[in-house]
């Protein structure tokens, strides 16, 4: 019994030693998704460069594995349950936050934006670009200019292309057949499939397996099983959202961030475009990714099932095959009328929380933020992850960046070429958009993405499935 409670008080103290380490400083949690930035964030070793900065605060790095759907529903549960091990810094995308402000757990940035010793001065704020900084405005009606959360990792949506395949079917042509706009997708597209069909793309990759040369691959013989199409858009849901703006409709509206709209029921324009696109997928030219029979549209490029498809400038290298040796293109992507070049504006924000947090705990929050977002580090950070953009005009014109647009080492290269065309959209007569963020809207978006499917993949009706959904977004189609 004597040596049990020894052991019993050894453990105890044992625990209190940890646990007084533990609380020898304010921790800030920040809670991200697991992979690509995850690692990024590791190897430019954030949280030790800051911490040897601000002796007393202790960064934890909470890596959530899954999506950032995955992530919001779990920063759901600990501001639902008051979870003491709740973020104190989130990533996220505005539809997100508007749930967190739904759950009374969003900060206003504001306050500390301008705090004469902490803050931002009003140069340095201006050095954001303005677009990412409007989307995280308009969560206080009271208050509409007020920043409740600042951008992190930015990307865009761009035409990623088998450049190999367009120089053997179209030779010194090959440039010129890099589409456009969608009625130039549909030509070009045509003229691809005949000339697959005849045979033009079959005597180039070489297969293989367990190591041994099985002959050549045939891409005509996927045009005979159903399995080839032109071109590939990647997300359902980017894909209504985006289109629909660049068919001349409406997407969502907002009167607060308590309640918004679905407006594409209103004019007919979504449907139209449905129409459309089911036109380009009943002719062999437009598929997503379940057409092919993967999970992503760059599984069926890699595969030479396609080769173009709209994908993320995060996502580029994902198209690079280790099977078949191709070199990619990056292009913009197509658009429908030359006013109205919408392309979507991706990639997440970050927020602060105070789920029973001390003043003290904010502040230390904050100042780790506000570390993240210098013109070096998010310079840093957008050419360790490749497709990601920096978030300050400073870091984009910076010389270490200018160097990796123009000089990429070669595991950047697509990356690079992605990030130069997203710099096009700048400068070109491209908009970026992103539409309003209220509580409900991420819903809105993961149903129409359903939608999409359900059309151009399962072939449901375009008519039974618009009121379909019109009765399931019932509560976001009546105006009070």
């Amino acid at each position: 019994m004597r040596k049990f409670l020894v052991f019993l008080i050894t453990l105890v103290l044992s625990f209190a030693l940890v646990s007084c380490k533990k609380d020898d400083g304010i921790v800030v949690r920040f809670a991200i998704t697991s992979g690509q930035i995850k690692t990024a964030i590791e190897s430019l070793q954030f949280e030790e460069r800051f911490e040897e900065m601000n002796p007393g605060i202790n960064v934890v790095i909470v890596a959530i594995e899954g999506s950032y759907d995955d992530l919001r529903a779990n920063t759901m549960m600990d501001i639902n349950s008051g979870s003491a091990t709740a973020p104190d810094l989130v990533i996220g995308y505005p539809d997100h936050f508007a749930e967190y402000e739904g759950g009374g757990a969003l900060v206003n940035l504001q306050p500390y934006i301008d705090h004469p010793e902490y803050g931002f001065t009003e140069e340095e704020l201006n050095d954001f670009l303005e677009s990412y900084l409007a989307e995280n405005r308009g969560y206080n009606s009271e208050r509409p200019d007020d920043l409740y959360g600042l951008p992190f990792n930015k990307s865009s949506e761009v035409l990623i292309y088998n450049r190999t395949a367009f120089e053997l079917l179209f030779e010194d042509e090959w440039e010129e057949k890099v589409p456009q706009t969608w009625d130039e997708l549909e030509r070009v597209s045509l003229e691809i499939i005949d000339l697959v069909k005849a045979g033009k793309l079959d005597e180039h990759w070489v297969k293989e397996t367990d190591g041994k040369e099985e002959g050549f691959l045939k891409v005509s013989d996927y045009v005979q099983t159903g399995k080839f199409a032109p071109f590939g858009y990647d997300s359902s849901g980017n894909a209504f959202i985006t289109l629909t703006r660049q068919w001349g409709g409406k997407y969502t509206s907002r009167d607060s961030v308590a309640k918004g709209y679905a407006e594409f029921f209103e004019d007919g324009v979504a449907k139209q475009m449905m129409e459309d696109i089911k036109a380009l997928h009943d002719a062999g030219i437009f598929n997503l990714a379940p057409n092919f029979g993967s999970n992503y549209c760059s599984d069926a490029l890699k595969a030479i099932q396609c080769i173009m498809t709209v994908g993320s400038t995060a996502g580029v290298r994902y198209n690079e095959s280790s099977d078949y040796e191709y070199d990619l293109g990056v292009a913009p992507i197509p658009y429908k009328h030359e006013d109205k070049k919408y392309v979507i504006q991706q990639g997440t924000n970050i927020c602060m929380l105070d789920v029973n947090s001390t003043e003290e705990e904010l502040l230390a929050a904050w100042k780790f933020l506000k570390f993240m977002l210098s013109s070096d580090n998010t310079a840093a950070f957008a050419i360790e992850t490749g497709g990601y953009f920096p978030v300050r005009k400073s870091a984009f014109e910076s010389e270490r960046y200018q160097n990796y647009l123009t000089n990429p080492a070669e595991e950047k290269k697509a990356y690079s070429a992605a990030a130069r065309v997203a710099q096009e959209y700048y400068i070109s007569e491209y908009t970026y958009f992103v539409d309003p963020a209220f509580i409900g809207s991420s819903k809105i978006r993961t149903e129409v993405g359903s939608l999409f499917d359900d059309i151009i993949v399962n072939g449901e009706d375009i008519d039974a499935r618009f009121e379909e959904l019109r009765n399931d977004l019932y509560a976001f189609v009546i105006k009070k």
